[in-house]
């Protein structure tokens, strides 16, 4: 306990020094475009039911969110020289910028790798599998195999900001929100007409990137719309323009080339008193170019990604200030991709096919007061729909189909929330400013596959107006991947002197790949937290967050190295089976990819089969996840249009991995590849008149490679970016008349450290928590028609 107490006096005193947190103004309550939309997600007094808005994090207009809800506001993503969600994602100190993102290189593991240069939000670093990202709080189709969702598919015009939620929400949302939620929302009501464009550069060569969008919308009485537009382009980076990188063939690309188009629409319309209809559409298609290898093997990766997520609504106001909703979801994802490979006088081959993803969806819901308590009145959301994700994946090399399949997971839920607001400001008593209790849960059914109900307890207690405690426990799942369950598994006969475990004509039966029998992954999580207001000091902000996330039933690959090892090594005993039923074999063999591969160098018997190693996917891994968020905000209005807004945040991660009794549990946070132990971001801003600038630390704790016997250390990075911008023509509110803009991120153009190569063709740094950009600077310009 003490140790934890110590970290976060460091989060909240120190970070300031080291670097910070979430983008500037991040904030617990949505920005000022919600307060007009009852229908939008945000936050709203207790007492108002009039205004009464959804947010992220619970289902009931109107109720205490138990937890923290970080916000991203488009203004702060641009002023920060960002042009997509991606880039603005992994800004964040509670996210994790491996697993599915663009410059995440080769050696980092399967998990690290990206086929198609998508851009996936990874909170906790538990996988964006684990994270679930919403579009105005409907789902999207899953991006190529890891069924994480390509949140920069969305253009950044569209939007006018993302809420992220880092805990567990099952209860509310279902399967893949154990690390929590990501719900980007829409620029609902945008009237007029916007264009920007940014063009900049690396100054160290390479990522030359152009970027314009135009969003045009118009509101009219009970209803509006809007459609917008995003093109980017950016060139890559090569080895050879990078003195870290020296190792690799100089054609190797640190960063893919990659051209994206993007279209969003948006609609609503009061069809009649109390009922309105909307629709949320995206279309998005990007291709890129990777180059892996050597002059000896060259590889070349250039994917083509189509997607598109259409999702209805409608809204009806049932009487007795009750609602009942009803939405649906269809989307499509499809990741072509294509790799050919060149060798020095020999034909060149081609290996392509298509992770085609689909989701369709509906649900109807109601959600409404049931009866008064002295802190207002308890609500009630429940409602019910059904789910369907396919995965059509196809593999062919030289013309030759090699693997093909096409697989759906159904899914049937039933949810149900319940808001108790026991005292709040209308009956405040002394010591008990605020007391509410919300209790919620959620039932999946999966066909043939599993069943799970997950319920969440989330209390509210402020005991004076400028103090706020909460606490929650929730049970959280996530269900195994198509790709995890339906890619080919393959097996093997080899000699069982090899390992060690007999003589000729004994042999070990080994199986690797996919596993149709692996079940949902589980998670237990408890959060506690604080927010502090002091009065005497108007517009500070100082919370914290702890949480404990216990991750278990982790669909992996059991003995991810050798297998040789395997044998060796006494805590993969209970993964191997010594004494194995030759008739298990038999269908095993029918069902594998190739049929049965045989190197022992004699027949096979499988009476001959001391030994079985099922090393397709299980449930076997155990994840501790525990850790501080901490933030310390300041906006001040200095007056004569002058203002200074301050912010420091900043998080500390514990986690490790185990993967089962007998095996030593192995430390994650703080190793390469995996999230930092400590990382926080912090920005300052100066408003005067028609003129902005900004600053911000990001800081990221020091590393260890443990892969080489005796563990090197890396240093702590701490990067520094700065923007400004003027008004030419003054805008109204949000919006800007004519800005121009400057942006410098990573200033002083800190590099990476070198790490140790397992191959010749590894990146030699790692690609996960350091980006090969190096100083970029960028000129930008927005006008309002």
């Amino acid at each position: 306990m003490s140790s934890t107490i110590r970290t976060l006096s460091v989060l909240l005193t120190g970070a300031a020094f080291a670097g910070a947190a979430t983008p500037l103004f991040a904030q617990d309550s949505p920005g000022e475009q919600a307060q007009d939309d009852a229908t939008e997600v945000g936050d709203t007094a207790l007492d108002d039911e009039s205004s009464a808005i959804v947010v992220t994090g619970t289902r009931i207009r109107g109720a205490r969110v138990i937890g923290e809800v970080i916000e991203l506001d488009r203004e702060t993503i641009v002023e920060a020289g960002q042009v997509d969600l991606g880039e603005a994602i992994r800004s964040l100190p509670q996210n994790f910028s491996g697993g599915q993102n663009p410059g995440v290189g080769s050696g980092a593991g399967l998990i690290n790798s990206n086929v198609n240069s998508a851009a996936s939000a990874n909170l906790r670093g538990l996988g964006p599998d684990a994270t679930l990202t919403l579009l105005n709080g409907h789902r999207l189709p899953y991006d190529s195999a890891f069924a994480g969702v390509d949140i920069s598919a969305i253009p950044l015009a569209a939007v006018d900001r993302i809420e992220v939620v880092p805990d567990g929400a099952s209860a509310l949302y279902g399967s893949d929100a154990v690390a929590g939620v990501v719900n980007v929302i829409l620029r609902r009501d945008f009237e007029g007409v916007e264009t920007s464009a940014q063009i900049g550069a690396s100054t160290d060569g390479g990522y030359f990137r152009q970027q314009a969008d135009i969003v045009g919308g118009t509101r009219w009485d009970g209803g509006g719309f809007f459609l917008a537009y995003d093109f980017t382009n950016n060139s890559d980076i090569e080895a050879g323009q990078r003195s870290y990188a020296a190792t690799l063939d100089p054609e190797t690309t640190l960063f893919p080339s990659q051209e994206r188009h993007a279209v969003t629409l948006s609609g609503h319309h009061e069809i009649l008193p109390g009922i309105e209809a909307s629709v949320d559409a995206l279309y998005s298609r990007r291709s890129s170019v990777r180059i892996t290898g050597s002059s000896t093997l060259r590889q070349t990766a250039d994917p083509v990604v189509e997607s598109y997520t259409l999702a209805p609504s409608l809204k009806v106001d049932i009487g007795a200030s009750w609602q009942l909703s009803v939405l649906g979801v269809f989307g499509r994802d499809r990741t072509r991709y294509r790799t050919t490979f060149t060798r020095p006088s020999a034909p060149t081959s081609v290996t392509e096919g298509c992770f085609c993803n689909e989701v369709l969806s509906l649900e109807a819901g109601a959600e409404g007061p049931l009866f008064a308590l002295p802190g207002g009145d308890a609500r009630l959301a429940f409602g019910a729909g059904l789910r369907d994700n396919s995965l059509d994946f196809s593999r062919s090399e030289g013309g030759n189909l090699i693997i093909a399949f096409d697989e759906n997971q159904r899914a049937r839920f039933a949810y149900g929330e319940l808001f108790l607001p026991f005292v709040s400001s209308r009956n405040a008593i002394g010591g008990i400013d605020e007391l509410s209790l919300s209790l919620a849960a959620r039932h999946e059914s999966y066909p043939g596959l599993d069943s799970q109900t997950t319920p969440r307890i989330g209390l509210v207690y402020a005991p004076t107006p400028s103090l706020t405690l909460r606490g929650s426990w929730a049970r959280s799942f996530k269900a195994p991947t198509l790709y995890q369950r339906f890619i080919p598994y393959q097996t093997i006969v080899l000699p069982a002197s090899i390992f060690g475990a007999g003589t000729a004509p004994e042999t070990v039966f080994i199986t690797s790949g996919g596993n149709p029998d692996v079940t949902s992954e589980r998670a237990r999580s408890w959060t506690a937290g604080f927010e502090f207001r002091p009065p005497s000091v108007p517009g500070l902000l100082v919370s914290a967050t702890w949480y404990d996330i216990r991750y278990r039933d982790r669909v992996v690959r059991p003995i991810a190295g050798s297998v040789v090892a395997g044998f060796r090594d006494p805590g993969y005993a209970s993964l191997i089976d010594f004494s194995p039923d030759p008739a298990i074999f038999s269908g095993l063999i029918d069902n594998s990819l190739f049929g049965l591969e045989n190197f022992s160098g004699s027949p096979y018997d499988p009476a001959n089969v001391v030994a079985f190693i099922d090393n397709r996917n299980r449930n076997v891994a155990v994840w501790a996840v525990e850790g501080i968020d901490a933030r310390i905000s300041w906006d001040h209005d200095l007056g004569n249009q002058r203002r200074l807004g301050l912010e420091v945040a900043g998080s500390w991660l514990d986690s490790n991995q185990q993967l089962n009794s007998d095996l030593p549990e192995v430390q994650l946070a703080g190793t390469i590849f995996n999230p930092p132990q400590y990382r926080a971001r912090g920005v300052a801003r100066f408003e005067a008149g028609a003129f902005k600038a900004n600053a911000a630390v990001n800081y990221i704790g020091a590393l260890e490679d443990p892969r080489f016997g005796v563990a090197e250390r890396l240093s702590p990075s701490a990067t520094l970016d700065l923007g400004v911008s003027y008004d030419v023509i003054g805008g109204e509110g949000r919006n800007p008349g004519l800005t121009l803009s400057l942006t410098v991120q990573n200033v002083f153009n800190d590099e990476p450290e070198i790490i140790g190569q397992t191959g010749p063709t590894d990146t030699p740094f790692d690609s996960t928590n350091y980006s090969p950009i190096g100083r970029f600077i960028a000129f930008g310009i927005r006008r309002h028609w």
